[in-house]
């Protein structure tokens, strides 16, 4: 069974008066099994055409991990190897955020909520990333995927390859564009012209317990973002497809398959990558 979460406006609960404009989607991860993760780093394709990629290791002070990921315009995804990635992360999950500018105590969108600072190693010493405020989660409870609400923090872009900063303003900047632009500005140049636009849509296979939780806490946020949610049968918990808008046209319309779990589908200017 199938079930479509779009949620308007007249629908936000518990937001602050600070978080006036709709959160959208900041980023999705899937954690992959190992063949499907290796063909999708090797290929060529989705590394110099599909769209602006990485591979990168991150360190935190509470996690390090390593994964691929894919730039868009404001939105962006990310991919780990079953075989090496933290258990604690679930089979995957979404950020939501806003384009607002993130106080340098961040500001939570759930009332009675308190913001959490990550940080991210850069030369050496820990920075500030962004603010997360997390899904409750009631203990024991299985996690099955991960959905959080993040804000860049005012001072990352200052920190974080400042010598990228003169070209994008003054270096303060907490909007998902401006903050991929810098991620892009600093890799290696592959492609001039990518095709990914941003993410579009997700489809999301959860328990009818857990699907309860994410549609309050959809509310909660007051994100608008289109999650498709589906029973996941005897299968995992997490996200199951991605749709996509494609800046340009491919060079013909195809379906591409990555290893022995994933498929991406490009149209003329949508595309759709499956995780079976």
């Amino acid at each position: 069974m199938r079930f479509i979460l779009l949620l308007a406006a007249p629908l936000l609960l518990g937001l602050t008066m600070e978080n006036v404009t709709a959160p959208g989607l900041n980023h999705f991860y899937v954690i992959l099994d190992h063949d499907t993760f290796t063909a999708i780093e090797q290929s060529v394709f989705l590394k110099e055409q599909f769209a602006i990629f990485e591979k990168r290791t991150t360190v935190r002070t509470d996690r390090t991990y390593t994964g691929i990921y894919f730039y868009g315009r404001q939105t962006y995804f990310e991919m780990l190897d079953a075989t090496t990635a933290d258990p604690n992360l679930g089979h995957g999950g979404m950020a939501f955020g806003n384009d607002g500018d993130a106080a340098p105590g961040g500001t939570s969108p759930v009332e009675g909520s308190k913001p959490m600072l990550v940080t991210r190693e850069w030369n050496g010493a820990q920075i500030p990333w962004f603010f997360m405020t997390t899904q409750p989660q009631k203990r024991g409870e299985e996690q099955g995927f991960v959905t959080w609400f993040m804000q860049y923090h005012p001072d990352f872009l200052a920190k974080w390859h400042p010598e990228a900063g003169p070209s994008l303003g003054d270096g303060r900047g907490t909007s998902r564009a401006t903050v991929l632009e810098r991620y892009k500005a600093v890799l290696p140049p592959k492609s001039s012209q990518p095709l990914l636009g941003d993410v579009t849509g997700l489809t999301l296979a959860a328990k009818p317990e857990s699907r309860a939780r994410f549609e309050a806490w959809c509310k909660a946020i007051g994100t608008t973002f289109p999650v498709h949610l589906v029973d996941p049968g005897a299968g995992n918990e997490g996200i199951r497809a991605a749709e996509f808008r494609l800046d340009r046209a491919p060079q013909k319309e195809e379906t591409l398959r990555f290893g022995p779990h994933s498929t991406l589908t490009l149209h003329q200017r949508s595309a759709e990558w499956k995780f079976e």
